[in-house]
Order: structure tokens, then C-alpha cells, then sequence
């Protein structure tokens, strides 16, 4: 089955449970508790913020420069995955927090849909539009060193299981 993923800024505001279970009560977490703390000890908590009366976006309140990136059902308008990001110098963009519905993550039954690598893709795409950016790192995975370098690198093997 092929869910249709849309790639947005934000999500409306009648999907704010389903954005609450995804960031904060995701049963997939526990893979990743670790480097979830660290990030929330360095930079703060992700939160919920209405952009408008209809629309919500994660952010963080220490990091006001701080971008979110949502993967949303096209048909539903669930949010099934969510980045949120920072440039912290020119040259890098660092994923500082991020969420994948179980239900599309490795085991779940639409791991198929490989969402956690199309979601970063989409970060990464968006960041070459952005004069100077060449790495894409993740925060949670600092301990391994995952990078995704402008020469095409990909650290997929890693991120899929």
C-alpha cells in the first residue's frame, strides 16, 4: 500500500493530538531515549507552537532560528514524521530532533514507505537551496558520526534499521 506523503511546515490545528502522540508519546523513542535527552538538555524541548489560528509547527524556545519539517498523509492530514532543525554555521544543518510514526518505522506495517529516509531527503533537499550548507547530521546519532556530505554520501544502512 503507498501512502501519499506531503512534505510541510506545518500542520492544521484539529491534527494536534495526533502531533502530541507523534513527538512526545511515540512508543519508538525508547530506540533513541539516549540522544533524545542529550538534545533536549543542550538545545530545550521541542514544542507546539500555532503559526496561525488554523496551523501548528514544532519549535524550540531556546532556538528561535530552529525549522520544522513535516511528513503528513496526504488523505488524512495525520503528521507521520517530523525533523526539526537548526543551521548552526554555514556549512552544516543539524536535525535536532526527530520522529517517525511506528506504524512507518522499521518493523512498523508501512516500513515499506522507507519515511525516515524521504523525510531526511526533503530536509536535505530544502538545505541545498541554502547557499554554503554541505553536511546534514543528525544529533541523535552523534556517538556513530551519521553524516550526509554534498558528495552523496548516504548513511541509509544505518538509519533503516
Amino acid at each position: 500500500m503507498n501512502h501519499e506523503i506531503e512534505f510541510r511546515s506545518h500542520v492544521v490545528a484539529k491534527q494536534r493530538g495526533a502531533l502530541e502522540r507523534l513527538v512526545f508519546f511515540n512508543s519508538c523513542q525508547e530506540r533513541v531515549a539516549a540522544g533524545i535527552a542529550d538534545a533536549v538538555e543542550m538545545f530545550g524541548a521541542p514544542e507546539i507552537v500555532a503559526d496561525a489560528p488554523d496551523r501548528l509547527r514544532l519549535s524550540i524556545a531556546r532556538m528561535p532560528d530552529a525549522q520544522c519539517l513535516l511528513a503528513v498523509e496526504k488523505d488524512t492530514g495525520k503528521p507521520v514524521g517530523v525533523t526539526v532543525h537548526i543551521r548552526p554555521d554555514l556549512e552544516h544543518i543539524t536535525v535536532l530532533h526527530l520522529s517517525i510514526a511506528a506504524e512507518y518505522a522499521s518493523g512498523g506495517i508501512f516500513a515499506d514507505e522507507h519515511l525516515l529516509l524521504r523525510l531526511l531527503r526533503e530536509v536535505r533537499q530544502s538545505t541545498r537551496r541554502v547557499k554554503g550548507v554541505r553536511r546534514l547530521e543528525l544529533y541523535y546519532g552523534r556517538s556513530r558520526a551519521p553524516r550526509w556530505r554534498d558528495e552523496g554520501a548516504v548513511f541509509a544502512s544505518e538509519l533503516a534499521s
